[in-house]
C-alpha cells in the first residue's frame, strides 16, 4: 500500500490489478472509497467531503452519472449484456442464469491483458482464436467448466455475427472442447431401484415420486408439475395418457410428451384426482423444481444411495427402452430430446451390447 501526497489518501490494487483509492482520517476511522479521477476538481472535492466524514456530494450538487462498466458500448461486457437481454426471453430462466454466470466469469478474466484489465472492459472485436483458447485453458483443471466457456462464447458470437450484426468473425471457430471423462448423472441399476423401493414403501411420498419418475421418463422439472390436469383418455385406443409440455426451453423449443399411463403409475395415482400435482408438499402445494430435486436427493440418502439422483432414473429408462429394442426416433418422442444424436447414444450402446452377446459364442470352437 502506498501513500499519495494527500494526507490520509492511500492506494491499493484489487484482485483484478485495478487501482483503488481510499481516504482514512486516522486508525480509528473507517475507510472511504474515492472514485473520482486524481488531478480533477471533483477529486479534490471528494477528498474534502471525506475529511468531514461525508461520502456523498452536497444535495444541491449535480450527481455525476454512475459508471456502468459492463455497458460501455464496444466492450465484451456490453456485448454479453446485449446478448442476454435480447435472447433471454427465448430461453428458460435457468438457462439464462447459467449463461450469465459463465459469461460473467469470462468477463472477470484478466489473463488477456498485460495491465491486468478485465476482459469485460476490453473491445470484444479484438478477440482471436488464441484468446478464446487461453480463456478455455484457465479452466483446464475442470474440463466441463472449460467446455461451458467454449459453448457460451460460441453462442454469443454466433448471435453477434448473425442476427445482431455486431461482429464480422467468430473467434471461437476451430477451438475444440476438452475430452471429458465424466458421464454425467449416474445411471441407476435395477438393484439400486429395488433398494430404493425396499426402503421407501408404497404409499410414501418418496415411493410415489420414484414411480412417477420411473414410469414417465420425465425430468424432475416436469414431474414437479405433473398432475390430473395432464391426463386424458385416447379416443382411438381408450387408454389413459398423460400429455405435458416440457419445462426445458419452454420459451423456445419446448417439446410435448404424450404417452400412455403405464400400469404401475396408474396404480400409484388412482386416488389423487383432487390434487393439483401428483407429488406435492405436506401442505398440499406444488413443489418447486429445486425443492423437489433436493427432497429426492434426501430420499436417496435415506436409502443409502447418495450417488443417485432423479435424472439418473431418466437415463436408466432410456437405457432399458433401447435394450428392449426402441428406435432412436421412439426415444426422441418419449424423452423429448432436441437432437436425434442424443437418442442414438443409447441405441448404439444397446446394439453393441446385443452384438457382443450374440457374437461371444463365436469365440468357442465348434
Amino acid at each position: 500500500m502506498s501513500t499519495t501526497k494527500f494526507k490520509g489518501v492511500h492506494t491499493e490494487r484489487d484482485r483484478h490489478g485495478k487501482i483503488r483509492r481510499y481516504f482514512r482520517k486516522d486508525r480509528q476511522s473507517r475507510r472511504i472509497r474515492l472514485r473520482e479521477e486524481p488531478g480533477t476538481q471533483a477529486f479534490l472535492d471528494e477528498i474534502a467531503r471525506a475529511q468531514l466524514g461525508l461520502t456523498k456530494p452536497a444535495p444541491l450538487a449535480k450527481d455525476k452519472p454512475k459508471k456502468t462498466i459492463r455497458k460501455v458500448k464496444g466492450t465484451f461486457g456490453w456485448l454479453a449484456e446485449e446478448y442476454l437481454s435480447r435472447v433471454g426471453p427465448t430461453f428458460a430462466k435457468s438457462t439464462v442464469d447459467q449463461k450469465r454466470r459463465v459469461l460473467t466469469a469470462i468477463g472477470d478474466e484478466t489473463c488477456l491483458s498485460a495491465s491486468a484489465s478485465a476482459l469485460r472492459d476490453m473491445d470484444y472485436r479484438g478477440l482471436t482464436k488464441a484468446h478464446v483458447t487461453k480463456l478455455r485453458d484457465q479452466k483446464a483443471g475442470t474440463p466441463e467448466a472449460a467446455n461451458h466457456r467454449v459453448k457460451a462464447l460460441s453462442a454469443l458470437f454466433e448471435w453477434a455475427c448473425g442476427e445482431a450484426e455486431l461482429a464480422e468473425t467468430n473467434p471461437v471457430h476451430g477451438v475444440k472442447k476438452f475430452k471429458s471423462n465424466t458421464t454425467g448423472h449416474h445411471t441407476w441399476t435395477q438393484d439400486e431401484m429395488d433398494q430404493f423401493a425396499a426402503h421407501h414403501n408404497p404409499g410414501s411420498k418418496a415411493h410415489l415420486c420414484f414411480t412417477v419418475l420411473r414410469y414417465t421418463g420425465l425430468r424432475i422439472s416436469d414431474v414437479s408439475r405433473l398432475g390430473p390436469k395432464h391426463l386424458y383418455t385416447d379416443r382411438e385406443t381408450g387408454l389413459l395418457h398423460f400429455k405435458i409440455a416440457t419445462k426445458k426451453n419452454e420459451n423456445n423449443t419446448s417439446k410435448v410428451i404424450d404417452m400412455p399411463v403405464l400400469p404401475p403409475l396408474a396404480l400409484a395415482i388412482k386416488d389423487l384426482d383432487e390434487q393439483v400435482t401428483f407429488v406435492q408438499t405436506q401442505w398440499g402445494k406444488q413443489y418447486s423444481i429445486k425443492s423437489l430435486g433436493n427432497r429426492f436427493s434426501t430420499w436417496c440418502n435415506q436409502a443409502n444411495l447418495p450417488h443417485c439422483s432423479a435424472h439418473g432414473i431418466r437415463k436408466a429408462d432410456a437405457v432399458l427402452a433401447a435394450e428392449q429394442g426402441a428406435t432412436a426416433h421412439e426415444l426422441l418422442s418419449m424423452f423429448g430430446w432436441e437432437k436425434l444424436s442424443t437418442a442414438e447414444i443409447y441405441t448404439r450402446k444397446a446394439n453393441a451390447k446385443r452384438l457382443s452377446q450374440t457374437g461371444s459364442s463365436k469365440l468357442l470352437k465348434k
